[in-house]
């Protein structure tokens, strides 16, 4: 989780428009999905980004599809989304740049080891 963290904070701060006056405070709108928003990882990470840049971050919790129609319509400088196809278009329509990857899911299949149900492709753990 803490690398997550990290790339996250790497993003927000590649991302982030540079500063023309050290100490002028500036804001940048994420548009972002409700679950990242509701997960707290925002809340952790923004606090910490905010002070070593002196740049705010409004966030903008949407679904997806919101989220990339706001950054379309330029009401959102950030985007953080997990619909890598959605994504993929958005970018190759010229929408935005500089794609990057910050976390993925893994599904796992809990129960009893008496009931080893299989379907097609899934490897029972321990290999």
């Amino acid at each position: 989780m803490r690398m997550v963290w990290r790339a996250l904070a790497v993003l927000l701060l590649a991302l982030a428009p540079a500063t023309h006056a050290a100490d002028a405070p500036q804001s940048i709108i994420l548009a972002s999905t409700t679950s990242v928003e509701n997960s707290g990882l925002l809340g952790a990470l923004l606090p910490s980004f905010t002070k070593a840049t002196n740049i705010s971050v409004k966030i903008l919790a949407q679904g997806t599809g919101q989220a990339l129609d706001t950054a379309r319509r330029g009401d959102a400088d950030l985007v953080l989304v997990h619909d890598p196809e959605a994504e993929a278009k958005f970018i190759g329509d010229g929408h935005g740049i500089n794609r990057r990857q910050i976390a993925w899911n893994d599904f796992v299949i809990v129960g009893p080891k008496a009931d080893q149900r299989t379907s097609p492709g899934v490897m029972p753990w321990p290999p």
